[in-house]
């Protein structure tokens, strides 16, 4: 039998706490079904995580990852303008957050279950993204669409604006269309930002 190294063991982990959480619920799955289903002891989960909350951050992480390389290809993309870009990379988290959740019926549950801890787990990859953000303001303001003082501060803001889109907001059971919505909010910010014509 091949032996399974530390890295392979937590992939699997990750993927058999990611198959039981999103389809049992987070209150009822355990670490021993997590274990049983990655094909690994229950203490060799523990050598990877602190608690089944570490694992559901470590799943929203591997997720947040994948969306950051994505919003940094939209930002390499020569094709598309400043204002294309930021459309794009504002709504790409919150459209791929929609669709986990319509696949996964307990994936908003997860997310609930952590909450508290996802600002400072996810604190890296949220700065990853404030600075993507900010880069593409420096772009539209350099080539005139943008008129931005401080792009880092706006950058921040303009990621703010899209919390309220996520999966289980109190506000999202009241929005029909989420991606007109998104276009509707990120058109307003895009009339702030626009360089005044003189």
């Amino acid at each position: 039998m091949a032996r399974i190294t530390s890295d392979t063991a937590r992939e699997r982990i990750i993927q058999a706490a990611e198959q039981r959480l999103w389809h049992y619920g987070f209150k009822k799955t355990t670490i021993d079904e997590i274990a049983q289903d990655a094909g690994v002891g229950k203490g060799t989960v523990y050598l990877h995580f602190d608690s089944k909350e570490d694992i559901g951050l470590a799943i929203i992480a591997k997720y947040k990852t994948s969306t950051l390389q994505d919003q940094e290809e939209v930002a390499r993309d020569p094709h598309k303008t400043p204002r294309e870009k930021l459309s794009e990379i504002l709504k790409l988290p919150v459209l791929r957050g929609h669709e986990r959740a319509a696949d996964a019926p307990y994936a908003v549950d997860m997310v609930r279950n952590v909450y508290l801890q996802i600002p400072k787990r996810l604190r890296p990859y949220h700065e990853q993204e404030v600075a993507l953000i900010a880069t593409v303001l420096e772009e539209g303001n350099r080539s005139g669409q943008f008129d931005v003082a401080d792009t880092l501060a706006v950058a921040h803001t303009l990621k703010f604006t899209t919390f309220s889109f996520m999966p289980g907001s109190i506000c999202i059971d009241l929005v029909q269309n989420i991606e007109e919505q998104l276009d509707a909010v990120i058109n307003i910010l895009y009339k702030g930002l626009r360089k005044s014509p003189v």
